[in-house]
């Protein structure tokens, strides 16, 4: 077992990361209207329900199925694309962390190695994905929500929403997983912290 401080905290941190780009991936609060009954993600967003009298909103998948082919901007697609796939490979490294944890030294650091390239390949991509989703912001439906003003990095009368706020800070945070993968195999050594205090 390959348990050292650097190789935990490298786990704890692909697994915090993994979640968070799948929950922002999934909930639709990336750009917000200011009556917060309207908002959009990368693949889903919310309107207001006619159905009720107490104004709610009723977040749907874009044209109501999941259906790529059906989000309004071409690049909200890429952005699908990328941010999407970033997150699956974001998962599978964190599965990979857990199971780096568990197997023997001489596999240990070959394994570390191969899941911060695969966590490098991760960031760019998403990282990709957060800088195209703001060129959709000049299609007809999003225009219709959040102004004529409305154009590729400037949302309007709408406003940047806490999950892509949250989306940024996740992939700003999986910047440090490839680079603690590198150390995971370090150990705490106490005599030697002691002597250098």
């Amino acid at each position: 077992m390959a348990l050292t401080p650097v190789s935990i905290l490298w786990s704890l941190l692909s697994i915090f990361v993994a979640s968070t780009c799948t929950v922002t991936f999934f909930y639709p609060a990336w750009v917000t209207h200011p009556d917060r009954l309207h908002s959009f993600g990368v693949f889903r967003y919310c309107v207001r329900n006619l159905e009720i009298l107490i104004p709610t909103p009723r977040c749907i998948s874009y044209g109501g199925n999941p259906n790529l082919g059906r989000i309004p901007a071409g690049a909200w697609q890429a952005s699908c694309i990328l941010y999407g796939g970033g997150c699956i490979l974001m998962c599978v490294s964190a599965l990979l962390t857990v199971f780096v944890l568990c197997v023997d030294k001489p596999k240990h650091r070959r394994l570390a190695l191969i899941n911060g390239y695969l966590q490098t390949v991760a960031v760019l991509i998403m990282a990709a994905g957060l800088l195209m989703y703001p060129l959709g912001f000049s299609t007809p439906f999003f225009q219709y929500y959040c102004g004529e003003a409305a154009g590729p990095y400037s949302t309007g009368h709408c406003q940047i929403g806490w999950s892509y706020m949250l989306a940024i800070m996740g992939v700003s945070l999986s910047i440090f997983c490839p680079i603690l993968s590198n150390f995971a195999d370090v150990k705490y050594d106490e005599d030697d912290y002691l002597a250098f205090v």
